[in-house]
């Protein structure tokens, strides 16, 4: 059964399970953020807006967690099959 597509799978089911739930949880906390922004400034409380550096960091911080998030899994995978 070597070099089967059964070998595999695992690693690559793992991995799209965590890219769904790791999008969706970021999404759901980024609409809780954004409701709470929205209720605060209709009731008249003022927000500073994030910087250039700021929002740079924050787009680029979630795909790396992502990638090293898929590294941890396909290798914590193969540490439970072995």
């Amino acid at each position: 059964m070597n070099g089967s597509w059964a070998n595999f799978f695992p690693y690559f089911a793992g991995a799209f399970k965590i890219i769904v739930l790791g999008i969706g949880a970021y999404l759901a906390i980024k609409w809780h953020f954004d409701e709470e922004r929205r209720v605060r400034e209709a009731e008249g409380v003022v927000f500073d807006k994030p910087s250039a550096m700021k929002k740079l960091a924050m787009i680029l911080a979630f795909p790396v967690f992502l990638v090293i998030l898929i590294l941890l899994v396909i290798y914590a995978t193969n540490w439970f099959l072995d």
